[in-house]
């Protein structure tokens, strides 16, 4: 039950809300506003670690995440929306709180980077939020601190073009990783 917990509430942390600005020129080619993530993650704090599939739709304001087991079986499905976050566990009551942050708090008793992640894996800045950027050779984002987190840029995709593939977002304590397999937009 514990791993579980620990899952979901990890995981939480991808489902940030977040309604981005218009793309610079030269920007990302799909719709900050709307777009589907589907990839692979782990999950990692001290001899913890959990891994699986996601599937990421972020619309505007709505989120929904998807994560299965490396096998397919749903493991966690959370929403996210102008209402608050739902957290849904095979055979366990649904789970509320006012946001992310919160539900997050309630189920590991620290809160984990929910709102800055909706920006952080398009390869931007929280702008309400300062920061610090390291930009590669391309102009792209190597790596960012923000709200006391490091996110390494480490691997950009060739389609769509100036997204992420692989990305590492870490503090003392935790590490996750992502892998977008396909970034789709509307």
């Amino acid at each position: 039950m514990r791993r579980r917990a620990f899952l979901a509430a990890s995981l939480l942390a991808l489902a940030g809300c977040a309604t981005s600005p218009s793309l610079p020129s030269g920007g990302l080619p799909l719709s900050a506003e709307t777009w589907t993530l589907q990839g692979r993650f782990s999950v990692e704090s001290g001899e913890e670690r959990v891994s699986g599939l996601i599937r990421w739709q972020h619309r505007g304001a709505n989120d929904e995440l998807l994560l299965t087991s490396p096998l397919g079986q749903v493991v966690v499905r959370i929403a996210l929306d102008a209402d608050g976050a739902v957290l849904e566990l095979p055979k366990q009551p649904l789970r509320r709180a006012p946001d992310a942050d919160a539900l997050t708090r309630e189920a590991l008793g620290y809160t984990l980077p929910v709102a800055g992640l909706a920006w952080w894996v398009q390869a931007r800045p929280d702008p309400a939020r300062a920061f610090d950027a390291t930009r590669d050779g391309s102009g792209r984002l190597a790596e960012l601190k923000q709200d006391g987190w490091t996110i390494e840029y480490q691997q950009y995709a060739d389609s769509p073009a100036g997204y992420p593939r692989k990305l590492r977002v870490s503090r003392e304590d935790i590490d996750i990783r992502l892998v977008a397999d396909s970034w789709e937009g509307e």
